[in-house]
């Protein structure tokens, strides 16, 4: 039981720790560049959200497509890329969607613009807010990706490819 634990969250952190680092990149440069140009933290608190889902999605978005194409071998190389880039786009939605939905129009901004109110400091406000609104999200997330496994775009381990990750995607 403990080992099976341990397995999932390692199995998260691989599929959730490189999308977080690019969201948290497109949210900080693109929050502290807003608040040096404009000095307003809504301003700030709305690019830094929008930010935040480009740097992640599109890094969601590539390995979905990679992983996605990877699985589509048999087809020819126009109909692959357009089932692996559909196949990435429904697997974003199922995953993520709800999630987002909720975070970007509730938690995310109502954290991030009472982070440095509470705190007393922009930076660390900031911070702060982004971990509890990435707390929930997660939650959400982690969720929907434990329910809806089948229709998920994903690398899965194949013994058959000597260690290779390949993508198995179940096309329902």
């Amino acid at each position: 039981m403990k080992t099976q634990r341990r397995q999932k969250v390692v199995e998260w952190i691989r599929r959730y720790l490189p999308l977080e680092i690019a969201g948290w990149a497109g949210e900080l440069g693109s929050a502290a560049a807003t608040y040096w140009l404009t000095g307003s933290f809504a301003a700030a608190v709305v690019v830094g959200t929008i930010g935040a889902s480009v740097g992640y999605y599109a890094t969601a978005y590539i390995n979905g497509v990679r992983w996605s194409y990877r699985a589509q071998q048999r087809r020819s190389w126009p109909m692959r890329v357009l089932v692996a880039n559909a196949l990435s786009l429904r697997s974003i939605a199922v995953e993520f969607g709800p999630a987002e939905v909720i975070d970007s129009i509730i938690i995310r901004p109502v954290a991030l613009y009472a982070g440095p109110y509470v705190l007393g400091n922009v930076a660390v406000g900031w911070v702060v807010g982004s971990l509890v609104a990435d707390i929930a999200f997660y939650v959400m997330v982690i969720f929907s990706y434990e329910r809806f496994t089948g229709l998920l775009a994903r690398p899965q381990h194949n013994q058959a490819k000597d260690d290779e990750l390949v993508a198995t995607v179940t096309a329902a």
